[in-house]
């Protein structure tokens, strides 16, 4: 068993299995991914092999990932929050996951989650030494996971309803409660991602990656009730939020009556997915592919920044 399943188990917000989070908070939205799944030493050539679903809300602006001139990074902007939810730079990647707390009174002055990827990728600090600095009390509940192929301990996972710990080699998944927790997106996506890098055969390509990788975080199918966790949002959001790929057109019969109807509008799901696949030379990839209520928006965007 992994440490990050370990952790899991271990910590459950100090709550009870029934009180387990969800995805992304309906009352307050911030940029953040709603699930990554990700190979950690699996392919003797990528150390790290992750895919990705952003889940937001469909009127909150948004830049596709493009490069960063000031910073030479890639990743997607959030035009209303700032930050971004997952971005590489050569040989290192983070991203954020929100953790549903439904009745949790929010920090003074909340910085946003959003800047925590991007703090990483410019700093200096080992995926370690900024999981523990982190300033964790003064955001809202999150996970992060942070890689840089250059540290003697490349993969850890920081967070504010946690210590922060390392990852070990395997096939691991995040959404919006404990790192690994076994829930059904996850656990399926989990076993989406581990069958696809056992069939690489040859060179990683778009072929036997990215296109695999691309129908896995595609997938609709919602959970049966029975193995859906319990969040306090109700069963039918629960229902709609439980597959790989969201598509709500309409939140406003699932929210709680204190939420705002700007809030629900336009509706809510999957925006973006990614894939990003570091080579232990450093060389590293980043494909984008963007979604406008449930369909495909433009093309499949890839970049690659050199090796170390």
């Amino acid at each position: 068993m992994g440490q990050s399943r370990l952790l899991a188990k271990r910590v459950l917000w100090a709550q009870s299995a029934s009180q387990r989070k969800g995805c992304a908070q309906p009352h307050r939205p911030e940029t953040a991914m709603c699930l990554l799944l990700f190979a950690y030493r699996c392919h003797r050539e990528y150390p790290l092999l992750l895919i990705a679903n952003r889940d937001e809300f469909y009127t909150r602006p948004t830049a596709p990932a493009a490069p960063w001139k000031e910073s030479g990074l890639v990743a997607g902007r959030d035009l209303q929050a700032g930050g971004t939810w997952v971005g590489m730079l050569r040989g290192r990647v983070a991203a954020v996951t929100n953790i549903r707390e439904p009745g949790t009174a929010e920090p003074d002055q909340a910085l946003t989650r959003g800047e925590i990827p991007l703090d990483f990728l410019t700093g200096n600090s080992s995926p370690e030494q900024f999981a523990e600095n982190l300033q964790g009390p003064r955001y809202r509940g999150f996970n992060a996971l942070l890689f840089d192929l250059s540290a003697s301990q490349p993969l850890a996972c920081a967070g504010n309803r946690h210590a922060p710990f390392l990852f070990t080699p395997g096939i691991h998944g995040i959404s919006n409660g404990a790192p690994d927790a076994p829930w059904p997106k996850v656990e399926k996506g989990k076993a989406r991602l581990e069958c696809i890098v056992q069939s690489i055969k040859g060179p990683l390509s778009e072929e036997n990656f990215v296109k695999p990788a691309l129908e896995a975080l595609q997938d609709r199918q919602r959970a049966a009730d029975t193995e859906l966790p319990h969040t306090g949002i109700g069963l039918p959001l629960e229902r709609a939020l439980s597959p790989i790929f969201v598509q709500i057109d309409s939140r406003k019969d699932f929210m709680p009556v204190n939420v705002a109807t700007s809030d629900t509008e336009g509706g809510y799901g999957t925006r973006a997915s990614t894939i990003i696949a570091i080579n232990r030379n450093g060389f590293s990839h980043f494909w984008e592919q963007t979604f406008e209520r449930g369909k495909l928006q433009g093309p499949l965007r890839h970049f690659s920044l050199p090796s170390l």
